[in-house]
């Protein structure tokens, strides 16, 4: 019997494959120059150079696939005014296993470890599940677009983020169950990178139903837990409750809408921790924020050091392809109101966020898309206001080459400036990539 054992692992192993890939990409960027970032007069206009080579590997035996990366930043900062070094680690390790029908577990490590620049690799957006804390480069919807710290545009980073899901059908025919637990941190890690952005971490969880009644109609429920604390001693739990309706509506569109409610439990920065922080009138303890709840008929009174509230989490998005082989599109709009937390503050307010992403696959080789989206505190909250877009495009030339450029800008307006932050960004990428079966 264990013999049999033996020849079954050895053929399951035996049929297994192992693929590698290598890349490496070489970016080249003007941009904008902040120049409240050093107090000093700068030059309006900077260039930089990344250079990301990157390793990975691939395991697949059919049931189970696993693969890891790595994939260091180099950057070249200000190389025609102050040149300076830095260097960012980057790693994913990713799992899936599927040990019966109709069941499938995933497991995911994300990590970033070095000089992040907090506009270059600022997600315009993203998609559901997506980390919003990690930096990254691909422009895609609903995730919250994320305020920018004054005074300050690199920082010494870490992200991490361990999730382990599960999904299941066993539960019938249009029948899906799904679960995830994980773990973030993120932030500064010195001083002077916490007083830009502070360093938090807290566990996550998320459990969602879902069913379809019939093939263009799906019903979803999900509840979802969040708990971040800071190194300001600030503290944000948020539990969610919605409800999902998607409907598609011809082949070519598809509407979705949620409704939901939110319960916030919030902590302000302690004084311990922000007694270290240069005193700035009418700001946060945290320094670079100032959220207040407005009363009507009164003048403002200062948030409590802890509050308990129900807030709003509602979503409508509209989806739209045109398929063809010349010019394939796909387009979404979405508009969602829902409970933040400010990742440089630690409150929890509602806010809106208006997102609109296009792509277009114009042949096997060229792809265009276009990134815009805005947000802004609602419900007599007060906070920044964003307004960013960016437009790229990648050129495909063969199986080991491909080109991409990149621009991107944000307009930002501080409660706590006199006058509005606007940076922007332009890049020339060039990509060099290898793969095969070991």
């Amino acid at each position: 019997m264990l013999d049999a054992a033996l020849a079954s692992l050895w053929l399951e192993v035996a049929s297994a494959s192992v693929m590698y890939s290598t890349a490496a990409r070489v970016d080249t960027r003007a941009r904008s120059m902040d120049a409240q970032a050093t107090g000093e007069p700068v030059a309006p206009v900077a260039a930089d150079m990344d250079i990301v080579p990157t390793l990975g590997l691939k395991y697949d035996d059919g049931s189970a696939v696993a693969s890891v990366q790595y994939a260091p930043r180099i950057s070249f900062r200000e190389a025609t005014t102050a040149p300076r070094t830095e260097v960012q680690h980057v790693g994913r390790l990713l799992g899936d296993w599927r040990p019966s029908r109709g069941l499938t577990l995933h497991g995911t490590q994300e990590f970033v470890l070095g000089q992040v620049n907090l506009f270059t690799n600022l997600p315009l957006g993203g998609g559901p599940g997506d980390d919003p804390t990690v930096p990254g480069d691909t422009p895609v919807p609903d995730v919250p677009i994320q305020p920018l710290p004054e005074g300050v545009d690199t920082v010494f980073f870490l992200s991490s983020l361990t999730t382990l899901a599960a999904e299941t059908v066993w539960l019938g025919p249009g029948w899906r169950l799904s679960g995830s637990a994980g773990f973030s941190a993120s932030g500064g890690l010195d001083d002077a990178a916490k007083e830009a952005v502070p360093f938090q971490y807290g566990p996550r969880a998320q459990l969602s139903l879902g069913y379809s009644p019939a093939p263009r109609h799906t019903l979803a429920t999900t509840v979802g837990y969040t708990d971040s604390r800071f190194s300001t001693g600030a503290r944000a739990t948020v539990t969610t409750f919605t409800g999902a309706w998607t409907h598609r509506l011809d082949r070519r569109t598809s509407l979705e809408a949620g409704v939901g409610v939110g319960v916030a439990y919030s902590v302000r920065a302690t004084e311990d921790a922000a007694a270290d922080a240069p005193e700035t009138p009418d700001t946060t303890a945290s320094g670079h924020r100032r959220l207040t709840t407005l009363q009507v008929g009164d003048t403002p009174a200062a948030d409590p050091a802890q509050r308990l509230e129900l807030l709003p989490d509602l979503t409508l998005a509209v989806s739209y392809r045109v398929p063809s082989r010349v010019a394939d599109f796909n387009g979404r709009l979405s508009a969602r109101v829902t409970p933040f937390v400010d990742r440089l503050t630690g409150l929890v307010y509602p806010r809106a966020d208006l997102t609109l992403n296009g792509t277009w696959a114009l042949g096997p080789r060229f792809r265009l898309s276009g990134t815009g989206g805005s947000a802004f505190a609602v419900g007599g909250a007060v906070g920044d206001r964003q307004v960013v877009g960016g437009v790229g495009a990648g050129w495909t030339l063969n199986r080991w080459v491909a080109l991409e450029v990149d621009t991107r800008t944000a307009w930002t307006r501080s409660p706590d400036v006199e006058a509005a932050r606007m940076v922007w960004s332009a890049t020339l990428g060039l990509t060099v990539q290898k793969t095969g079966i070991l």
